[in-house]
Order: C-alpha cells, then sequence, then structure tokens
C-alpha cells in the first residue's frame, strides 16, 4: 500500500512540475502566438482591409484583438513596436451607429478606450479602428474597405488544440 502511495505521490509531483513550467513557458499558445494572461496573439505579416483581416482571424480560431484596459493596451503597443508593425487593425468598428464603437464579432461595446487626439473623426465614413504608430500607438479610426494594414488576431491559450 505505501508503495502506491509512494508512486501516486512521484507522479502527483511530476505533474505538478509539467503543469509549472507548462504555465512559465507559455506553451498552451500555438508556435507564431505571444501569450499574455489566458489569451494568445499573432500579428500578421501580411496586410488587408479590415473584413478581410476579421476573416483571417476567424480562419485561426480567432478574432481580431479586443483591448478592454490600459495594461493590455501597453501590451499590444509593444507587441507591435517588437514586431515593428506600425498601424494595425484592431477589432472594433462603429459602422453599424456613428460613434457607437462595438467590438466585433460579438458586439459588445468598448468600456475602454485610448483615442488619440481629435480621434474618431470619422473622416470619409471612417468607421474601423486602428492602432497608430503615427500617434504613439493611440487609437485613430479609418476606412475600413479601401485601405490594407496589419492586423492582431487574439484567441484563448487552448483554442484548437489537442491535448493528450
Amino acid at each position: 500500500m505505501s508503495t502506491n502511495i509512494g508512486e501516486m505521490s512521484a507522479k502527483i509531483i511530476t505533474l505538478s512540475v509539467v503543469l509549472i513550467l507548462s504555465i512559465q513557458t507559455g506553451c498552451c499558445c500555438p508556435n507564431g502566438w505571444t501569450q499574455y494572461k489566458y489569451s494568445c496573439f499573432h500579428v500578421s505579416r501580411d496586410s488587408q482591409n479590415w473584413f478581410n483581416a476579421l476573416k483571417m482571424c476567424e480562419i485561426h480560431d480567432s478574432h481580431l484583438v479586443h483591448i478592454e484596459n490600459f495594461e493590455k493596451n501597453n501590451f499590444i503597443k509593444h507587441l507591435l513596436l517588437s514586431s515593428q508593425a506600425n498601424n494595425t487593425w484592431l477589432g472594433a468598428t462603429d459602422w453599424l451607429e456613428e460613434g457607437t464603437w462595438l467590438w466585433e464579432p460579438h458586439g459588445v461595446r468598448l468600456n475602454y478606450t485610448n483615442f488619440a487626439p481629435g480621434q474618431p473623426n470619422n473622416y470619409n465614413t471612417q468607421n474601423c479602428l486602428l492602432m497608430d504608430a503615427l500617434h504613439n500607438y493611440q487609437w485613430n479610426d479609418l476606412e475600413c474597405v479601401a485601405l490594407t494594414r496589419h492586423y492582431i488576431c487574439e484567441r484563448g491559450e487552448n483554442v484548437g488544440m489537442i491535448i493528450g
């Protein structure tokens, strides 16, 4: 009986060490994705218009990034600086109702914003959200279809992964 308890204890300790190392090394994000808290982020190398960027993220079981607070905004800013992506689509639009910004595809209203001074200005029907290097990575509204930019996809850390 004591041998079984000893073996069981050894297995529990081994699993605990593996779990701790997994958390510390960010093992739960796919290759090419960066972990922050319980999500994974990928900065595109290509440029797309906002709607195509949304579709590209969906193909990878993700969505255009949602930024809910200052800390996450700061993380995204530094992620963009390190990847040298200057102007990058975020996941919000106000195309349903001017001035009412919603995170897509879920339609959740923004509870945090970081717009550059004078933004959003809806110049020439600008309805999609961008993190803009020209404004120190503050937010700007931009035309959704005619312009292409890099984009950031966000997903849960274990989405689409098989554990076994």
